[in-house]
């Protein structure tokens, strides 16, 4: 069994892997948020890997490299919703009603929202006359909005004052 504890790379974004056998791990767009996975590759390799990373799994990175073989992950396409709105007020409708069910979606670099299918939905937007087709795609978390999610790198200082329109809240990073 391989085990490994971080991401080496990226096998689309670096040459350093070129001249080694690829062996890929498959996994659903979802299981790439687990810090914890162990499972068996393509190439009926056993793998442990844990992630110390600050960053989701992407497509092609690289989780274990011994020299000769590599073993990349591959997120396997699912059915998708993919709503394509015609101007910014339908952006924000769709967004609105993506967000109220607390899915997760993506935008895609043609301004298209992408969700993993959910046949009420569908309807939904097909009843709201939105421009919606169903295809494979891959849904990397990476680049995934998740409505609602609280983060515990973003803290709030909230100044309250005799009115709202006085009212200040200030969002503090690190």
């Amino acid at each position: 069994m391989f085990v490994s504890n971080d991401i080496k790379g990226n096998i689309y974004t670096s040459d350093q892997f070129g001249e080694r056998e690829i062996d890929f791990l498959e996994l659903d767009w979802f299981d790439v948020e687990k810090r914890v996975i162990r499972a068996i590759t393509v190439g009926k390799r056993e793998i442990g890997f844990r992630n110390f990373a600050d960053r989701l799994l992407e497509d092609g990175d690289v989780l274990v490299d011994d020299g000769a073989t590599c073993i990349a992950l591959r997120i396997l396409p699912c059915k998708s919703l993919v709503i394509k709105p015609r101007d910014a007020r339908e952006m924000a409708i769709a967004c609105f009603e993506i967000g109220n069910r607390h899915l997760p979606m993506a935008i895609d670099d043609q301004a298209c929202l992408v969700v993993a299918y959910e046949s009420p939905l569908h309807e939904l937007l097909k009843r709201g006359d939105f421009v919606v087709e169903i295809s494979d795609k891959v849904i990397s978390q990476a680049q995934t909005l998740k409505i609602h999610e609280w983060s515990v790198q973003t803290s709030f200082k909230i100044t309250l004052a005799p009115t709202i329109d006085e009212s200040i809240i200030d969002i503090i990073t690190d």
